[in-house]
């Protein structure tokens, strides 16, 4: 049986790097990190490696996701060298102030590139794999495509509109995705964060959030989301 593989979009410190921790520690032997910056990547694959040891292999992947070919090149060459992921986790997004009306449109196009049509491209390519996977009866398999979401769907900031929009996209993309394809049996779901992350948080911290992830995954789907 080939060695289970994890693939991280949007890597980073913070809710990334707990779950590729722990993920890693508990069930995958290959961990795919993808984003934008080659020393952050760097930092990311060493304080993952750091964590869990030499078992568990860590590629990097440094691509800018709004980059629809380039991201293909790069999930290509992680599908190569891991193999293709029994869980994707998706956790990209753009975090910036946005105001009426000094917004300018095009910025609003480059996050839903990234947090919709990169997320799009990710779908098109895995989820017909991890439908294969669920049908294929092997024990214990959890094919699953994990997104990382927010209460701005439902309470959206005026000061932060693009994101809350784009949030809000995203969410209803990840709805029809699970009311598509978890009857196939793949776990497709929201991590609702449902407010700001901070280590000194008692809740929303890093490490909790990876934690509470985990017992979701492990429940293979029976909630759309789970709230944090």
């Amino acid at each position: 049986m080939a060695s289970k593989t994890l693939l991280i979009i949007g890597s980073g410190p913070g809710i990334s790097r707990s779950v590729a921790t722990l993920f890693a520690s508990r069930r995958y032997k290959n961990v795919g990190l993808v984003a934008r910056r080659a020393e952050s990547l760097a930092a990311e694959q060493a304080a993952l490696q750091q964590a869990v040891g030499a078992d568990v292999k860590v590629g990097i992947y440094i691509v800018d996701i709004t980059d629809s070919e380039a991201l293909a090149q790069a999930l290509d060459q992680a599908d190569d060298e891991l193999g293709k992921p029994e869980t994707v986790f998706f956790n990209a997004a753009r975090v910036i102030p946005s105001a009426f009306f000094d917004h300018d449109i095009k910025e609003i196009e480059y996050d839903l590139k990234i947090t919709v049509s990169a997320l799009y491209l990710v779908a098109q390519r895995y989820i017909p794999h991890l439908v294969s996977l669920a049908k294929s009866g092997e024990p214990g398999t959890k094919p699953a495509l994990l997104v990382t979401n927010s209460a701005l769907p439902f309470h959206p900031i005026p000061q932060l509109f693009a994101l809350s929009l784009t949030k809000a996209a995203q969410r209803n993309l990840v709805q029809s995705l699970n009311l598509t394809y978890a009857p196939e049996g793949v776990h497709i779901g929201i991590i609702n964060v449902a407010g700001p992350v901070s280590p000194d948080d008692a809740v929303r911290n890093p490490n909790n959030i990876a934690a509470k992830t985990w017992e979701w995954f492990e429940e293979g789907g029976k909630e759309f989301e789970v709230v944090i």
